[in-house]
């Protein structure tokens, strides 16, 4: 029995187990009725998410050609827990635009698979974690690499939007994610962005008149471009 067959059957074992738990634990509870018909419809939804997932992938791969397909690259220890764990994020996953991103790091690797490494899984539980709109604002952030940015509203703004209240709205990024994303959640992304690293402020210290003040620069990381390669379907 190779590696596979071994985790397949006991990750059958743990749901069947599993599965016979929740049923005697409903059968002593006054809402176990409503409870089995929330549980039968979360079932039903995570299994349909999991084959229109499986079916872009498909779809993808016949634009690609069967020339330019090798069975060996999904033949790989590697190959397996990565699959393993996008098909357990888009269970849970209801954005379509986070959808096909992981659907692109699947079908990269089994067309040009990279060298595993331990970004790999960080890489696609960033993707889990990160909102639309952080993903465009990191996108954007690459369009501009080597261009100082000094705020994030006043790239997005200009200047006047430094005078702007916190729940103003900012059109071009609210037009990017097809919903309305205020000065204050825009701030908020950004720096979420680089508490972790996908963005980082190379501030510069400016002297003029015998006087210093530092001077804000943020770019986008070495990280933060890897990431965006890693969920960009290969050309």
């Amino acid at each position: 029995m190779n590696y596979i067959d071994k985790n397949t059957n006991l990750k059958n074992h743990l749901e069947i187990a599993s599965e016979t738990v929740r049923q005697t634990i409903f059968s002593f509870i006054p809402a176990g009725p409503i409870l089995e018909i929330f549980w039968s419809y979360r079932n039903n939804l995570k299994q349909k998410r999991v084959l229109d997932f499986s079916e872009s992938i498909k779809t993808a791969l016949e634009k690609i050609g069967e020339k330019e397909l090798d069975s060996s690259n999904i033949q790989t220890e590697d190959f397996v827990d990565l699959m393993e764990l996008v098909y357990v994020k888009v269970m849970s996953t209801r954005s379509a635009y986070k959808l096909e991103r992981f659907r692109n790091i699947l079908v990269n690797q089994i067309i040009q698979p990279n060298v595993e490494t331990l970004l790999f899984k960080k890489y696609v539980n960033l993707l889990d974690q990160l909102e639309d709109v952080q993903i465009l604002i990191l996108s954007d952030f690459k369009y501009w690499l080597g261009t100082p940015i000094r705020s994030i509203v006043i790239a997005y703004a200009g200047e006047i939007a430094l005078t702007y209240s916190d729940t103003q709205v900012i059109e071009r990024i609210s037009d990017s994610v097809g919903t309305d994303v205020t000065k204050a959640e825009l701030e908020y992304y950004t720096n979420e962005l680089v508490t972790l690293g996908l963005i980082r402020n190379n501030t510069k210290v400016i002297t003029q008149m015998g006087s210093s003040s530092p001077q804000n620069d943020y770019q986008i990381s070495p990280v933060g471009i890897s990431f965006l390669e890693f969920i960009t379907l290969s050309d």
